[in-house]
């Protein structure tokens, strides 16, 4: 590779890491390219980044930058998962990936400029989606409402029964 090629490299992963929320690193050695190709097709459509880059040129990339926490993870086979937002999605591809595929391995990543393990990536895969969690809050928050206008149409229907059968009380006198 070229000098050129390799501050090209540098300078585009700088770029899609100045507008990351998170960043995973995975060791995906022993994967097919059908099935590397595959789980791109996952990130992309979860609008996540999925690029394979030399060890030395991501440390290049992340020095003096928040995600210089990640150059000790940085060893063997690498591959970087960048997301934008706090990486719950990709949490979940790679956990999902990983379940049939145990050669693929995450091996950290960063959170809110905090380095996480691999198992704390495995726990993020478990957690709900916040729409998810939003929809469950609603549901809860709705349920009293319900049943305070449950009780409050069966009263009022009560108070139509009793009216209606004074009436029909009434009209037969």
């Amino acid at each position: 590779m070229l000098k050129k090629e390799k501050n090209a490299v540098v300078d585009d992963l700088k770029a899609k890491l100045e507008k990351a929320g998170s960043v995973f690193l995975t060791d995906f050695s022993g994967v097919n390219v059908k099935d590397v190709s595959g789980l791109r097709n996952n990130f992309r459509e979860a609008e996540v980044e999925y690029m394979v880059a030399k060890n030395t040129l991501v440390q290049r990339a992340v020095a003096d930058t928040p995600w210089e926490g990640l150059v000790p993870f940085l060893e063997g086979p690498t591959a970087l998962v960048i997301s934008e937002d706090q990486g719950l999605a990709a949490a979940k591809i790679i956990a999902k990936f990983r379940e049939s595929h145990e050669s693929f391995t995450p091996k950290a990543g960063m959170m809110s400029e905090q380095v996480v393990d691999a198992a704390t990536i495995e726990q993020l895969a478990k957690l709900s989606s916040r729409e998810e969690l939003l929809a469950r809050l609603l549901g809860s928050m709705n349920s009293p409402i319900t049943g305070l206008v449950c009780v409050l149409n069966d009263t009022i229907a009560r108070a139509v029964r009793v009216l209606s059968q004074v009436a029909t009380a009434k009209e037969s006198e």
